[in-house]
């Protein structure tokens, strides 16, 4: 008998299962999913039993290897969880041995040969289960959610490691709940692998890195605020999207997968209003009574240059905690020339440099590069040179001029963050960015004032809207019910922010413009991109990538492949970035993907369904 057997290493995708022999001792037993021992160049390696096939296959008289130990006489991993975790290996572009570990218990030797663990099997059906969109308008309908009564195991799925604690929280018996994320240690990471195989924990609750456990009766899935964009791996292979994966283990294990959230994506909505989602309810308002637009051009015309509108600097007396949110830290946006147009960027990455007063430096903050500020302009020598918009710092200065009385200023970014005291007495002022989010009490906050809601409505990504959309709504939930939330703004009659109590017509809208470019739900993305030495080589890379699969891809006419395309920041790391956008029909969209993830070079990354389309 011949076993194939993916090693647990990072092999190139092409060669990532081996073939060894059974010995006869061995035949009967071995399965399908279990954990081996086999010789791998000069020494003996982890590997996962991937298939299983007789001599007549064409085997016979080619030396292979045989496999030398049988771990467990059971399984470590079902035929479920191997289709899936193959299917994600092949959907993704990434090694099977890698994916495979990640899905592993840390591997040690002499701790797993003592353990003799009681692996239960319950037989599943991969018959396709409709998914559901339930959307949830406060707290109390979202733990009505989580409690349902449930068979077998279930799994829900948060977008970040800080949104465990708040699932928890909702739970009727969180004792009975187990936590996985990448901050757990192996004896942690072990003990909790052993009781989800085996079956001892019923109700699962984790990051993305929760998907990877060995199901031994995986009964529900639950994909909770499916539109954060938090759910999306970006930055290491496989990139996946958490929703996505998610549907993918609950086909492969004939489960249900729930998406949940008090605002659904453009994806989920457009799929439950044609009925591919079932679902009860479509999203409504949400604290809109109390949640108003100022048009910060009339501020302008009442020469109010400040970053503070009026009406938000009548409120910053008033009892409570106050939060005003900046999505950037620094001292202004970007410094420029009034005379030239000219502005400050990056020397390496070309995005644009921040002010930051406390140092009197341009800082990128992408690549971190620090330059001096400039007093005239170094492209027309004049001396017109103004700071433009408002970040953490400056706004942090401005308050701290009008003298507040009884109110603590806090300023929350990435300087500050780590530093923060959360016990800090009495009634606040808290300057922030993103990161504030997970740090304060919403339950105290009186007034949120978005200061700069406009700064990425502009940016040419297509999702920035949808995010907006998203963080503006999340702040409503977060909020309590007397709170007021203040939106500054230039444009109030942009779709996100003109229909915040139209809650259909952004969907609409935002759907109408999706499907004039093809963008999801009206065609599916892959992303590819790579970095090289020089621009030109970079480029002439790409230029052979795309010719190359247009040439494999002539005769498939749901298949759109973009010319190569600068990313933004061209150069970063030492490297300079070109990439591809490939648009695929929905009709076979999954064979695709795999299609073309097989042939690109393994130095490409590959991104499918990304968060965006030219930038990292």
């Amino acid at each position: 008998m011949i076993a194939k057997v993916a090693p647990i290493r990072r092999l190139p995708q092409k060669i990532s299962e081996l073939d060894y022999s059974v010995e006869s001792s061995m035949t009967d037993t071995i399965k399908i999913g279990h954990l081996v021992l086999i010789p791998f160049r000069n020494q003996n390696i982890f590997g996962i039993v991937t298939g299983l096939i007789d001599d007549s296959a064409g085997m016979i008289g080619k030396k292979i290897k045989p496999i030398s130990e049988l771990i467990w006489q059971q399984n470590a991993f079902t035929n479920e969880q191997l289709n899936f975790l193959k299917e994600i290996s092949e959907f993704y572009s990434t090694p099977l041995g890698f994916i495979l570990q990640s899905a592993l218990l840390p591997l040690k030797k002499t701790k797993l040969k003592k353990l003799t663990p009681d692996f239960r099997i319950k037989a599943t059906t991969s018959e396709r289960k409709k998914p559901e969109l339930w959307i949830y308008k406060n707290i109390e309908e979202k733990k009505n959610i989580f409690n349902e009564s449930r068979d077998g195991q279930t799994l829900i799925i948060v977008p970040e490691i800080s949104a465990i604690k708040s699932v928890i929280d909702c739970l009727q018996n969180p004792q009975n709940a187990i936590v996985v994320s990448g901050d757990l240690g192996d004896k942690e990471l072990f003990d909790t692998w052993l009781k989800i195989r085996t079956g001892e924990t019923k109700i699962i609750v984790g990051t993305r890195r929760a998907l990877f456990m060995p199901w031994s009766n995986l009964q529900t899935i639950v994909v909770d605020d499916e539109a954060n964009p938090g759910h999306k791996s970006s930055d290491m292979a496989p990139r996946l999207h958490a929703r996505e994966a998610a549907l993918m283990l609950a086909h492969a294990h004939g489960a249900k997968c729930i998406l949940t959230g008090h605002t659904p994506s453009v994806e989920s909505w457009y799929f439950a209003k044609a009925g591919i989602y079932s679902t009860q309810s479509l999203p409504s308002p949400l604290h809109s009574e109390d949640s108003i637009l100022i048009d910060m051009r009339d501020e302008r015309r009442g020469r109010n240059y400040s970053a503070i509108s009026t009406e938000l600097d009548d409120h910053l007396s008033q009892p409570g905690d106050i939060f005003l949110f900046i999505n950037r830290k620094g001292s202004s946006s970007y410094v420029g020339c009034r005379d030239c147009g000219y502005v400050s960027k990056c020397p390496n990455c070309k995005r644009v440099l921040v002010y930051h007063e406390n140092t009197s430096t341009l800082e990128c903050h992408f690549c971190h590069t620090k330059i001096k500020i400039f007093l005239s302009c170094p492209q027309c020598h004049g001396t017109n040179v103004a700071m433009y918009g408002v970040g953490t710092q400056l706004l942090e200065h401005e308050i701290k001029k009008k003298n507040i009385v009884n109110k603590t200023i806090v300023r929350l970014d990435s300087d500050t963050v780590e530093i923060y005291d959360e016990k800090i007495s009495g009634d606040k002022i808290i300057i922030g960015t993103q990161l504030a989010w997970e740090k304060i009490d919403w339950s105290k906050i009186s007034l949120m004032s978005f200061l700069d809601a406009d700064s990425s409505l502009f940016v040419p990504e297509y999702k920035m809207s949808e995010n907006l959309w998203w963080q503006i709504r999340d702040a409503q939930f977060r909020l309590p019910e007397k709170a007021t939330l203040l939106i500054q703004t230039g444009h109030t009659e942009h779709q996100v922010l003109a229909n915040l109590t139209q809650v259909e017509k952004f969907y609409e809208s935002e759907s109408q413009e999706r499907k004039l470019f093809s963008y999801p739900p009206f065609g599916y993305i892959l992303k590819l991109y790579n970095g090289e030495k020089t621009a030109d080589t970079s480029l002439r890379a790409a230029t052979n990538l795309v010719n190359h699969l247009k040439a494999l891809t002539k005769d498939q006419k749901n298949l759109i492949i973009s010319s190569p395309l600068a990313f933004s920041p061209t150069y970063f790391k030492g490297l300079y970035f070109y990439g591809i956008i490939v648009k695929v029909g929905f009709e076979k969209y999954k064979q695709t993907t795999k299609f073309i993830g097989q042939n690109i070079p393994e130095n490409w990354k590959f991104d499918p369904n990304p968060s965006n389309l030219l930038s990292f």
